[in-house]
């Protein structure tokens, strides 16, 4: 009594990948390969009936020490899956942006949100729609929808707003004005802002704009036996110079003086217009002296 084909032997399997469906099948017919099996998937890029992959049960078998007992399966394509459309599309007019999300992983539906300002949609609902109410898809077909962001603001074009004017030029918008000192651009002059004029910004945006607006040349004052002692120059070099992109820094030198220890009593440079790269040296009183007394008035 025979007891079917040997399951220990081992067989030649050919290059399923380089074979049709048929060929496949009826090479397993013949040498009696029953625990191979051919399956039909669905596949959107390869055509019909032809190969996809080969795999083994155990990982260890391939094509070289496959048995007859070896369990495997041969995929083969059944081309791109086609739906009937019987999917009645509704008015998402007023519906949120959750409801169609919803709705479209329940029919399995290619959806696409896109986002636009509107003046008229409140904020998170449905502006328009790809197809029409009523109108019938099919799964996985596309579907796009535009959710409203709510009302939008319009960047101005800040080189025709004054600069003491552009931090309240835009009403719901952080604008943060900073001045900076150039060597061609007159004082008040617009050097850049962050968003461009005319853009449309959203409750999704960044709701703050940086302005920046032309402080002309740096400018040193008289600081001699003024209000300001040696102590005051690293802010008074920050707050005027350096906060405004000009490379002015400062140096000091200690002289007899009169004047209260601290003063300055000396400036190499003054009154007058300065580069955007400079360095000014300040006369410090050691307060070392006597000042001269007074004349008597008589």
């Amino acid at each position: 009594v025979s007891q079917g084909p040997d399951p220990e032997e081992k067989l030649a399997l050919p290059d399923f990948m380089e074979m049709t469906r048929d060929e496949a099948a009826e090479w397993i017919e013949k040498n009696q390969a029953s625990n191979l099996t051919i399956v039909d998937e669905y596949h959107d890029e390869i055509e019909e009936k032809a190969p996809i992959r080969v795999e083994f049960t155990n990982k260890e078998v391939s094509r070289e020490n496959y048995h007859r007992r070896d369990v495997g399966r041969v995929f083969y394509s059944k081309g791109e899956e086609t739906f009937e459309k019987d999917i009645e599309v509704p008015d998402f007019k007023d519906k949120t942006r959750s409801e169609v999300e919803t709705w479209g992983k329940v029919h399995e539906l290619d959806l696409e949100v896109k986002e636009q300002a509107s003046d008229t949609v409140e904020e998170g609902k449905v502006i328009e729609q790809s197809v029409a109410p009523k109108e019938k898809i099919a799964k996985r077909d596309a579907f796009q929808v535009t959710i409203s962001l709510g009302k939008g603001v319009t960047v101005p074009d800040f080189s025709t707003i004054l600069p003491d004017d552009a931090q309240d030029a835009v009403e719901g918008v952080n604008v943060r004005v900073r001045m900076q000192f150039t060597q061609s651009l007159a004082y008040g002059q617009l050097i850049s802002q962050s968003e461009s004029a005319g853009t449309v910004l959203t409750s999704k945006d960044d709701q703050g704009i940086d302005v920046v607006y032309s402080a002309g040349q740096p400018y040193i004052r008289d600081y001699r036996r003024g209000e300001y002692l040696e102590g005051d120059l690293q802010k008074l070099f920050f707050d005027e110079f350096r906060s405004k992109g000009a490379n002015i820094s400062y140096q000091v030198r200690y002289v007899n003086s009169a004047e209260p220890y601290g003063t300055i009593v000396g400036m190499s440079k003054f009154n007058q217009f300065l580069p955007l790269e400079d360095t000014i040296t300040f006369d410090i009183s050691l307060g070392n002296q006597t000042a001269p007394a007074a004349p008597d008035p008589e």
